[in-house]
């Protein structure tokens, strides 16, 4: 494999991984929304509040999704790049490239 796409995989799993804090922001700037709509027409409209909250839910459920993909494919991109370091070690500073370009 090559070792820009191995990279590019760790780099996007580790943002994968960040899914929980990006679905506990949208958790909380959605609760925000849910209480305010609950302080402006009070408890009158609870269809309102509940569905306020079922899409709150929606950004919670998907960054904790987003974390085990994005662990497995930091993960396997890390050993595979650790493999293919080990099998081609990068050249020296001065000397020649490789004609495969590793």
């Amino acid at each position: 494999m090559k070792r820009p796409l191995l990279i590019f995989g760790i780099v996007v799993g580790g943002l994968l991984m960040l899914g929980p804090v990006v679905g506990m922001l949208g958790t909380f700037f959605g609760m925000m929304r849910a209480f305010q709509d609950l302080g402006s027409s009070g408890v009158h409209d609870p269809e309102r509040l509940s569905a306020d909250i079922g899409t709150v839910l929606y950004s919670t459920f998907a960054g904790f999704v987003a974390f085990p993909i994005g662990l497995l494919a930091a993960g396997i991109c890390t050993i595979f790049l650790v493999l293919d370091y080990r099998k081609t070690p990068p050249p020296l500073p001065g000397h020649p490239v490789a004609p495969d370009g590793n």
